[in-house]
């Protein structure tokens, strides 16, 4: 590879590694009340919108079966609503709740909650770095995501 194309390949293995590790911190240092699979489908659901649970299993990569439990554990809950597809009648559709909506935000806000204490030395000068690189990362991810349905 050449020397510019190895450095943003190496710079992409630590940026998977690193948001794999911060991830996996953030959610292990949050409140239980939130369950990880209940904040990664609703977030699915508010990135991607209205979807049949078959696509949501391609989205979140697992099998039909676990997609359907997660749904139908989150519409016992009030997170998420199903109703049938109007477009195949053998289909269902799921969209996020307001209830859902509002617990997402709350899961997000605990998990920010518990990270504060971490990162509470942090200067003025990087958080402005991360912001701005966050904006950017957000900015690159929605323009080279694929469609997913």
């Amino acid at each position: 590879m050449p020397d510019q194309e190895q450095r943003l390949h190496d710079l992409l293995v630590d940026l998977v590694s690193n948001t794999h590790r911060f991830t996996k911190m953030a959610t292990s240092l949050a409140a239980d009340r939130y369950p990880r699979t209940w904040l990664r489908a609703l977030a699915l659901l508010e990135e991607y919108g209205e979807m049949r649970i078959s696509d949501f299993a391609k989205i979140d990569h697992c099998s039909q079966p676990s997609a359907t439990a997660v749904m139908r554990t989150l519409g016992e809950r009030g997170l998420v609503e199903r109703r049938p597809d109007p477009d195949d009648a053998r289909a269902v559709l799921v969209a996020m709740t307001d209830v859902g909506r509002k617990t997402l935000a709350d899961g997000r806000h605990a998990i920010a909650d518990a990270l504060i204490p971490h990162f509470a030395d942090l200067e003025p000068e990087q958080i402005e770095r991360l912001t701005v690189g966050l904006a950017e990362l957000r900015s690159m991810i929605t323009s080279a995501r694929p469609s997913a349905l």
